[in-house]
Order: structure tokens, then C-alpha cells, then sequence
């Protein structure tokens, strides 16, 4: 299989994170559900330790929309606001994650961040004694192992995931140049100064600035996505 990153237009370039994720068939339960399957049983984060868990047999949580997927399976966790610029991340995880943050009770949620993807990032102002409750779950029900830690450190996670960058010298417009595409791996990259690509009378999309990327099927279900704070 080969996968062109490109832009929408003639005039569409910049820098992007492509990621390939395998989505291999879910093994057979190994325990209950644990405690904060459910809001109202949060588990507190403290800064700069990173949990470890699991959305495996997880309920389905419901959440308002324009907060991330609104059904999916998660684990509930909480941080009190102290006034600092507080960061969270799951970076570490071995699946897509989603991070949604909401402020208020259990019962009346509101939406103050969200996030998504392998290492999913979020960021915010706390207040002072205001309880932030932090939903891990996952992207189109997705579920999986996953870290998450909260941390006021400004720059990489403790535990960042493997970057690979994209070779600078070589010409990748052309698909015969295309570079394997690693499963579970980001990689950075940047379609400028690259040839312009023309895939009219095949997929039906604009000609666009483009590089090459290939994979091999392994029968399972694959998903390639540029979802990404690092998207431009």
C-alpha cells in the first residue's frame, strides 16, 4: 500500500505527523473492571508520577459533545486546580488515545480541553480548588494499555514516543521514493520543497505538494492518520 501525504491545494505545504496504527484483535479478559471505570470514582493524579492502565472492558462512557468521541470506553481520572498551567499526556500508550478535561460534577460536565492521539497532549489554566475531571479513552473505540501523567514541565513528556524524521535530501514526491511507513511510530516530516503531485483521475483530489509513504498488509484492520499538534 502506498500513502501520499499532501495538501489541499497547489499551495498547501508545511510540516505534519503521520502515525500507522494496526489494530490487532482484542484478547480475552484478564480481570474485573477497576474502580474508576466510573466518574464518580476518579482516581487522583499526582504531578510528575505516571499511572499505568487500561480501557480493556471498560463501561461506555457518555460525554457532551465537542469534547471527543461522546461514547466510548475510558478510565476516569481528577487533578485539583492549585492556579498553575497544568499538563497532561499519554504519551507512552499503545493505542490512539483521546484526553477529555472537564470542570463541574459528574452529572453536569463541562468541557475545558481536549486532545487526541498516540502521545495525546493537553494544557491548561488551572484555578485554584476547582476539581478537573480527566477522561482517558480512545478514537473511534479504540481501546488499549495506555500512561497518562500530569506534569507543570514545559517541553517533552517524561516517557515522549520514538520520532523518526523524514530524510531532508531526498525528492519523496515521486512513489517510486516512498519510505516505509513503521507501525506505532510517528514520524515528522514536511511536504515543502517537495514536486507537485497530480492525483485527479485516481482519488479524486486537488494536485498538491506531496511525499510517499508505503506499507505492507498484514490482514489486519490499519489506520493512517496526520492528527497532530505538529500539523500545520
Amino acid at each position: 500500500y502506498f500513502v501520499l501525504v499532501h495538501g489541499s491545494s497547489a499551495s498547501d505545504a508545511g510540516d505534519y505527523v503521520l502515525e500507522l496504527e494496526s489494530t490487532a484483535p482484542t484478547p480475552a479478559p484478564t480481570s474485573t473492571s477497576s474502580t474508576n471505570d466510573f466518574c464518580d470514582y476518579a482516581i487522583e493524579l499526582v504531578t510528575g508520577i505516571p499511572i499505568s492502565g487500561s480501557t480493556r472492558y471498560a463501561t461506555v462512557d457518555v460525554i457532551p459533545d465537542n469534547c471527543g468521541p461522546r461514547t466510548s470506553l475510558g478510565r476516569w481520572y481528577k487533578w485539583i486546580g492549585d492556579g498553575d498551567m497544568i499538563f497532561v499526556h499519554t504519551c507512552g500508550s499503545d493505542y490512539y488515545t483521546w484526553l477529555s478535561v472537564f470542570e463541574g460534577s459528574c452529572k453536569a460536565l463541562s468541557c475545558v480541553v481536549h486532545e487526541g492521539g498516540r502521545c495525546s497532549l493537553v494544557s491548561w489554566q488551572s484555578v485554584i480548588g476547582t476539581e478537573y475531571l480527566i477522561l482517558v479513552h480512545g478514537y473511534n473505540d479504540r481501546v488499549g494499555d495506555f500512561v497518562v501523567e500530569a506534569t507543570k514541565e514545559i517541553g517533552a513528556p517524561t516517557s515522549s514516543p520514538t520520532l523518526e524524521p523524514t530524510p531532508k535530501p531526498i525528492i519523496l514526491g515521486d512513489c517510486m521514493s516512498a519510505i516505509d511507513l513503521p507501525i506505532g511510530r510517528q514520524v515528522f516530516g514536511t511536504n515543502e520543497d517537495q514536486p507537485l503531485v497530480d492525483l485527479t483521475p485516481v482519488c479524486d483530489s486537488a494536485p498538491g505538494y506531496g511525499v510517499w509513504y508505503k506499507l505492507t498488509g498484514d490482514g489486519e484492520d490499519v489506520t493512517v492518520s496526520t492528527c497532530g499538534r505538529r500539523t500545520d
